[in-house]
């Protein structure tokens, strides 16, 4: 993988083909390692009903708790995607549609570094952005975002170090795709207020140098202000091309109602600042903040918007651990420059000789032992969520959707014994999507799409999830008046399986105790002739309190 100028076109051509098959197959098995993929279901379902009606959802028809709430689907377009490549290949459609997009993201910052700090330097960055983004690489809509902002920033930080945003002389061209974009991305993933932002805080970095020059630079100072006042109409540009949506101005108005919902933003993991991941798991996070604040400090070449942008990037990252990876994607096109500035840096204090047959082999070499590393890494987490289907095609698609261990069985014993449909049912938040994927018919007391939940559902959600005798959750089983308990949480029916008005029917034997799906009827004559033919007893019910659960939602 050696860049060195003075190798044969053909060889370094070679080199190159080689770095990114190799790349590709790195990203490839980093996708293939699973993730809980609670929303790719009621992606699905959504998907489906959009093919299948022609109209978009307006309000929310699945839940029984919130039937008939304001419901926008901003991301739309991209649930039909997912939906098609289930209807094309199952999960493991899904699943590729997934890795191409990420395969995408990872080429363009490959690509975007290879030119400007040489391969042997952008390989291990490009990995590096990789293992950052990974446990953001779930089959949902923002895989998408991870694509478009790196292409757009890659084009808008090509014009910026040209200087063609403050020439005075340069058309407007270049430019005008970016809002054609957004208006495009605003019905894929609301990641597009991300690139928003970005340009406003370009524009507000260029006016800010445009001022502190002024006196001592005047000619500069123009230009700076010119800047500004271009990424200033490029932001509104494409504030008001993302509003190109049958939804309309209400993409900024959702993301408003999750971000003032204390309770929602402090009860979904992905929501919560980095504090709540494991070290473990921020490591390649923290390097990747290392390595840009270090080019940063240590390029000759400075831009101050290029730090501002970092920086808000990195903040938002912090303060919500699911941005991780746009800010590891949008970090590494940004700092390209000064990247590149260090680089050179290094070679000039170093010395660096031209490159050797035998350095070279010794990069190739370490390269091949990390990609087995990687491809064992993934082989062990593969086999760990191995399901009836094995591992073949279908069977990988649906063991990186951990699709065996949602309550399939549960759910095909529901359908044989008939339960009715239109039941008042409890089930826990981690298999909301999923029932409303597998039993279409049935209603789900909360999924997902937390949007539609906001307020006192979601609240009561958390009550009833770690019930604790209080009256809190009594008012809540109260209010709700359940008919059936669908859960896969011990914790959660502890309190149902203790209560004689209660029945046990259906008990998973496939998984640990404390993970076993469970489902309870309520003793009513219209459930007598359902309860008198499921029944079953609960064989450890004496035991202590459940296993600790985390009071977080994870997704």
């Amino acid at each position: 993988m050696s860049a060195n100028p003075s190798t044969p076109s053909s060889s370094l051509r070679i080199s190159r083909i080689a770095a990114t098959i190799l790349l590709t197959i790195i990203v490839l098995l980093v996708c293939l390692i699973p993730k809980a993929e609670n929303d790719l279901f009621f992606e699905l379902r959504t998907g489906m009903d959009i093919l299948r009606t022609g109209h978009l959802p307006h309000i929310d028809t699945y839940s029984w708790t919130n039937r008939g709430t304001r419901w926008d689907v901003p991301e739309w377009l991209a649930f039909v995607l997912y939906t098609l490549a289930f209807k094309a290949g199952g999960f493991l459609g899904t699943w590729l549609l997934m890795a191409l997009l990420t395969v995408g993201a990872v080429w363009v910052v490959w690509f975007w570094l290879a030119p400007r700090v040489g391969m042997s330097w952008a390989f291990p960055l490009a990995n590096l952005t990789l293992l950052a983004m990974k446990d953001c690489i779930q089959e949902r809509p923002y895989a998408f975002s991870y694509l478009l902002l790196a292409v757009t920033l890659a084009h808008l930080t090509r014009l910026r170090q040209s200087g063609a945003l403050a020439d005075a002389g340069s058309s407007w061209r270049r430019l005008l795709w970016l809002p054609a974009i957004c208006a495009l991305w605003a019905n894929l993933h609301q990641g597009v207020l991300v690139l928003i932002c970005l340009l406003l805080a370009y524009a507000l970095a260029d006016a800010i140098v445009g001022i502190r020059r002024r006196a001592r630079e005047p000619e500069e100072a123009v230009a700076n202000l010119r800047g500004a006042r271009r990424m200033l109409a490029l932001a509104v540009a494409c504030a008001i091309a993302a509003m190109a949506s049958p939804y309309g101005w209400r993409i900024y108005w959702n993301v408003l109602v999750t971000l003032r919902d204390h309770n929602l933003m402090a009860n979904v993991t992905e929501w919560n600042p980095v504090t709540v991941l494991p070290f473990a798991q921020l490591e390649p996070f923290f390097f990747v903040s290392a390595i840009l604040f270090g080019a940063l400090v240590f390029s000759r070449y400075r831009d101050f918007a290029d730090t501002l942008a970092i920086a808000a990037l990195f903040v938002e990252s912090l303060l919500h651990a699911r941005n991780i990876a746009l800010f590891a994607v949008g970090g590494m096109v940004i700092a390209a420059p000064h990247l590149a500035s260090c680089v050179q840096r290094i070679h000039g204090s170093l010395n660096f000789a031209p490159r050797s047959l035998s350095r070279t082999l010794l990069l190739s070499f370490g390269a091949l032992i990390y990609t087995a590393l990687v491809a064992c890494v993934a082989a062990a987490s593969i086999k760990d969520r191995e399901g009836a289907k094995g591992y073949g095609p279908a069977g990988i698609g649906e063991a990186v959707a951990r699709v065996p261990s949602y309550p399939e069985d549960a759910c095909a014993f529901m359908d044989r014994e008939g339960f009715p449909a239109n039941l008042r049912m409890l089930n826990n938040f981690e298999i909301g999507g999923y029932l409303m994927w597998r039993r279409p018919g049935q209603p789900v007391f909360v999924d997902g799409r937390l949007d539609v939940y906001v307020g006192r559902t979601f609240d009561d959600m958390l009550v009833l999830a770690r019930p604790d005798g209080s009256p809190a959750w009594e008012r809540a089983a109260a209010h709700y008046d359940f008919d059936c308990v669908v859960t896969t949480s011990l914790r959660q029916a502890r309190p149902f399986l203790a209560d004689p008005n209660w029945t046990l029917v259906y008990l998973d034997p496939k998984r640990p105790y404390h993970m076993r799906c469970r489902i309870l009827l309520r003793r009513r004559p219209q459930f007598a002739a359902l309860i008198e033919r499921c029944r079953r007893a609960e064989p450890r019910l004496a035991l202590g309190a459940a296993p600790p659960q985390s009071s977080l939602v994870r997704y």
